[in-house]
């Protein structure tokens, strides 16, 4: 198998960007699984921003507006760059929603409510644990998870972003072209 996490230099060629969406694709294809990802990868991103956010780093001021940096607000920046730099088009979509996702996720220590963290760590555990019901009963494969650790903390949530992308219509061409060979993917795992 090729992995993304072989060469996190290198910027994503067309084909390499379609040989990582074809595995991506081949461990998601079932649609309820890729339901429960879609819902929970970015539940999963948003939670870890949130227990990642009262953790402070320094604090930038500049006249009247102080910022506060934080290991989330740093963590997402990461994410932003490293996805422009993956991919452009996709990782300037991701810029504002995961901006809103890290604002959210500093917000929630503001909110009024009790066991902010049971909350939080709550949803992420039932998260984890939706996506392995959705691989084992529904795909009927083991998640990428166990393949690449990496793919699965940084670059599936980037994947999942493709395929909200796919879902309202930009880069069909692309879509059509990773949709044929999960399927090849699949005819050959099945013989």
């Amino acid at each position: 198998h090729y992995y993304i996490t072989n060469n996190l230099r290198k910027v994503m060629t067309s084909e390499t960007l379609k040989k990582e969406l074809i595995f991506y694709g081949s461990y998601h294809s079932d649609a309820i699984n890729k339901l429960i990802h879609a819902v929970c990868v970015p539940l999963l991103l948003w939670t870890g921003m949130a227990m990642l956010a009262p953790i402070d780093i320094t604090t930038v001021t500049v006249s009247d507006f102080t910022l506060d940096i934080t290991v989330s607000y740093l963590a997402t920046l990461i994410y932003i760059l490293y996805y422009i730099y993956l991919f452009p088009a996709v990782g300037l979509i991701t810029l504002p929603i995961l901006s809103g996702m890290a604002y959210g996720a500093h917000e929630y220590w503001n909110a009024d409510c009790e066991d902010k963290w049971m909350w939080l760590v709550g949803i992420h555990v039932v998260s984890w644990v939706a996506q392995f019901v959705g691989h084992g009963k529904f795909e009927g494969r083991r998640p990428a998870l166990f393949d690449s650790l990496l793919q699965a903390f940084l670059t599936a949530p980037f994947f999942v972003f493709f395929e909200y992308c796919f879902f309202f219509g930009l880069f069909q061409d692309l879509h059509h072209e990773v949709q044929r060979e999960v399927f090849k993917n699949h005819q050959r795992k099945d013989k």
